[in-house]
């Protein structure tokens, strides 16, 4: 994260001791191990993990783990041609003579 900012030092030190986590400690290192796998090494990332998770109630780092586990993926909007029906059942025996009715 490189904080090189004294203030930004200060303030999430202040998350250890200002905040109503349970497990301050293990609950901030999960928030930037979160911010790490997204790749968003900013402290306003880190603090949004943190806030959302206060205002979740989810005070302990077990808690958390157990929110996230029983989310649901988010939904893939592209969806597969084969499992969408395309107009009417095609007859068995049926073929396709792309000529057919063309006089030349």
């Amino acid at each position: 994260f490189g904080f090189s900012n004294v203030n930004a030092k200060q303030q999430l030190l202040s998350w250890l001791d200002d905040s109503s986590f349970l497990q301050p400690k293990e609950v901030i290192l999960k928030a930037m191990t979160i911010a790490c796998a997204n790749n968003k090494r900013k402290l306003n990332y880190v603090v949004g993990i943190l806030k959302n998770w206060e205002n979740e109630s989810l005070l302990t780092a077990q808690e958390i783990d157990a929110y996230h586990e029983n989310q649901k993926p988010v939904p893939n909007h592209r969806q597969s041609t084969e499992s969408l029906p395309a107009g009417r059942a095609i007859p068995s025996g049926f073929e396709l003579d792309l000529t057919a009715g063309e006089e030349w």
